[in-house]
């Protein structure tokens, strides 16, 4: 685990200088990139080889940062479970759910044994590994005797209305014919004796109505009563998460308190994960920290294009539809419609010579080209202007490299592209594939990648470990700068597209950013841990806010990750895992450059390509909070971080990473 020296400072209590020292990132030092002495910064190649603009400055990180403590591997579960027990004895008549929309035909789809056409609820039989809601009814006990309970009160309430309704009824007509009888004695019509007959007539009616109401009263706590056993009779989940255990089926009988089945709450989850316990001091309980879950997402698109290894991948830039070009070892170059999600053709070459690399213009640049390079050593220009047309023959360049052209890349505005073999690079104009000159052959071994910038530069990275720089001249190019002691983890580095950062294998484990223009370390990505290490690629999308990265040999074989771009200073954020069907081991990728169109295009050993959309809400932070620290063994504490998981969705036993901010 590493940490900044001013975070160390806080134990050992080191002075400013020393600080100063320790964080100052000096190319010149074995750890870190470094420049070589034969770099001549100000080369004089001429007239530029097209407009370049000015070197991106990276902003320092800010004054005091320090290095969060990371958790690796921190391994995710479902602590809270619901035992579903019957408050009743009955017979289980549905172990289900309701569910509208099921189809009728599906198998799964059942009717209650009582209900009756035309009014029949379907209901989805309930599986173990379903999800389910809290309040939802899973299980239906036979409540016959209970809805007879039910049926009776409410009859006995309906009577018992009838009857104070008719005795009200009674008071009021006897209120008028006492009122009459009154009026009628006054005038000497009528003895007093009626009047008092008419009163006790009146009291009779008003017993009635309340003896109604008392009725009424009764049926209904009768009624109140029986609704309180059905529900006793429909068991519902208290949580929302998934069925673990289904002990009950139907048509059992069940006794009160007996388990019909367990629920494993997923509202919240808890992570646990060991940290080196010479950190501990820095935990506390309720402390938040941030969490990195490795969500993993399937591709939307598969497609069997070559029937061995794609060799490479590029995306055409046209919005209204664009093309994915392959390259592969099978001797092929195949053009795949993503919108139709289908190959539209392929793009022959002779004697089934393989294919190595491949680049396709970028937007704004016309016609739209793609430039494969064969094992032959010959670079082939194919114009896909008409993609309901494509070409049958392509345009083979004159000059021919003398070993397989392994990389090929365009300019920023499409006029010219670069192709390398071995140690050699050749630059060329795209309108007439004119070669215009060789660079020197300054790399110890074979160039694996070349990335135009708009700084009117190219750079290009090699097998021997080095990063190069190269000014770009109409006539001529030179050496601006070189940046050694690449671990070689990776061939095909990444540049952003605006020109400031390349990406730099630090090691198997951790890739740095480093600024072009002052080869320091502008940011990094690291997996932490010997199972988790990059290879083959590392490529940013088209508007440098994210960085997919290849897993080598390990648990990440087969996949990609998806990070972040970290900002000054910081450390890229995990936002996806990506994996391969079968976790077939990826050879090749590249983002779609089209931005009504984001997707990432990967490319395998057996000859399939898959695309991927964007990460939903890649920028989005997760917070949980510590639980326990707890020291268990004498080389790591065990900390244990709890988290809402309603809007992610954590599988339980899967992994993630937790970030602890020391400072706070």
């Amino acid at each position: 685990m590493r940490v900044r020296p001013l975070l160390l400072s806080a134990l050992f209590a080191l002075p400013a200088a020393a600080l100063v020292a320790g964080c100052n990132n000096d190319p010149g030092r074995p750890n870190g990139p470094a420049a070589s002495a034969a770099e001549s910064i100000d080369v004089d190649v001429g007239p530029s080889l097209y407009p370049a603009k000015p070197d991106v400055v990276i902003p320092p990180a800010p004054a005091g940062a320090v290095e969060p403590l990371v958790i690796p591997n921190s391994v995710i579960s479902y602590e809270e479970r619901q035992q579903v027990g019957a408050e009743v004895d009955g017979k289980i008549e549905l172990l289900a759910v309701r569910d509208d929309a099921i189809d009728p035909g599906n198998p799964n789809c059942v009717y209650h044994p009582r209900d009756q056409a035309p009014v029949k609820a379907k209901y989805r039989l309930l599986k173990e590994g379903d999800g389910v809601k809290s309040g939802q009814v899973l299980c239906w006990l036979d409540d016959q005797v209970v809805t007879t309970q039910m049926r009776a009160a409410r009859e006995q309430m309906a009577a018992a209305d009838e009857v104070e309704k008719a005795a009200d009824q009674g008071v009021d007509l006897t209120n008028q014919k006492l009122e009459m009888t009154r009026i009628a004695g006054k005038a000497g019509g009528t003895s007093s004796s009626e009047v008092l007959q008419d009163m006790i007539t009146k009291t009779r009616f008003v017993e009635n109505a309340a003896n109604a109401r008392q009725s009424k009263a009764k049926s209904k706590a009768d009624f109140d009563l029986a609704g309180v056993n059905l529900g006793k009779h429909r068991v519902a989940s208290s949580v929302n998460g998934i069925v673990r255990t289904i002990n009950r089926r139907g048509g059992e009988f069940v006794k009160a308190g007996e388990r019909i089945l367990e629920i494993q709450a997923t509202d919240t989850v808890r992570l646990e994960g060991n940290l080196d316990i010479q950190y501990a001091g820095f935990l506390k309980r309720g402390m938040p920290v941030e969490v990195e879950p490795a969500r993993t997402f399937a591709p939307y698109k598969t497609a069997y294009l070559h029937r061995q290894e794609v060799t490479g991948v590029a995306v055409t830039a046209d919005p209204a539809r664009p093309l994915v070009v392959t390259a592969g070892a099978d001797g092929t170059a195949r053009v795949y419609d993503v919108l139709k999600g289908a190959a539209l053709g392929n793009l022959p070459h002779p004697d089934r010579v393989p294919v190595r690399s491949v680049a396709c213009s970028p937007a704004d640049a016309r016609p739209v080209l793609a430039v494969t390079g064969g094992d032959d050593g010959k670079v082939r220009v194919w114009d896909l202007s008409n993609p309901d047309r494509l070409p049958a023959e392509p345009k083979v360049l004159a000059d021919t490299h003398a070993a397989a052209v392994g990389a090929v890349a365009f300019s920023p505005d499409g006029k010219y592209f670069a192709t390398a073999a071995g140690r050699d690079v050749f630059v060329w104009a795209a309108a007439d594939g004119k070669k215009l000159y060789a660079l020197p052959a300054d790399h110890r071994d074979a160039v694996t990648s070349l990335h135009f910038t708009p700084q009117g530069t190219l750079v290009t990275a090699s097998k021997d470990r080095s990063l190069k720089v190269w000014k770009l001249g109409a006539e001529k190019a030179g050496l601006a700068r070189t940046i050694d002691h690449r671990a070689g983890a990776i061939d095909h580095v990444g540049v952003t597209k605006d020109g400031g950062r390349v990406v730099f294998d630090q090691d198997k484990n951790r890739l740095d950013l480093v600024g072009l223009a002052d080869r320091q370390t502008a940011g990094s990505v690291q997996n932490p841990g010997p199972t988790t290490v990059f290879g083959t690629l590392a490529l940013f999308n088209r508007d440098d806010s994210l960085l997919a990265t290849a897993g080598g040999e390990g648990e990440l074989k087969g996949g990609l990750q998806v990070w972040t771009v970290p900002p000054a200073g910081g450390r890229g954020t995990e936002a996806a895992r990506l994996f391969t069907p079968g976790r077939v081991g990826v050879t090749a990728a590249a983002f779609s450059p089209v931005a009504e169109h984001p997707f990432l295009v990967v490319g395998t050993e057996k000859g399939t390509i898959h695309l991927w959309g964007p990460p939903p809400d890649a920028r989005q932070k997760y917070t949980g909070k510590v639980v326990n620290v707890d020291a268990t063994d004498p080389r790591f504490v065990t900390v244990r971080v709890e988290m809402d998981n309603r809007g992610l969705k954590l599988l339980d036993r899967s992994v993630a990473t937790v970030i602890v901010n020391p400072a706070e």
